[in-house]
């Protein structure tokens, strides 16, 4: 049988359910102050900002590696057949 503890607390339940995501005696949304909230979102904009700015640089770099008249890397030989005879002749020899 439940007690009337028991019973307080299941009343108390939708209220608290209510407070737990704005409490207007305290002012906490979610549980955080706004101050809280400032701090966070602060934090991760700087975060942020310092990865975007780590990725900036790192293309930086790798843009002053190439460059802008030769290719860097290249997919065909000057001449394949020439390879290829110099192959045969030590194969066969």
């Amino acid at each position: 049988m439940a007690s009337t503890e028991d019973k307080a607390a299941s009343k108390e339940s939708p209220s608290s359910w209510k407070d737990s995501i704005y409490n207007p005696r305290t002012g906490e949304l979610l549980g955080r102050t706004a101050g809280s909230w400032a701090l966070i979102l602060l934090f991760y904009l700087v975060f942020y900002c310092f990865l975007a700015g780590m990725f900036a640089l790192t293309m930086w770099v790798m843009l002053l590696t190439l460059d802008d008249y030769v290719p860097k890397y290249r997919d065909r030989i000057p001449s394949p057949g020439q390879c290829m005879s110099m192959y045969l002749r030590i194969c066969l020899t």
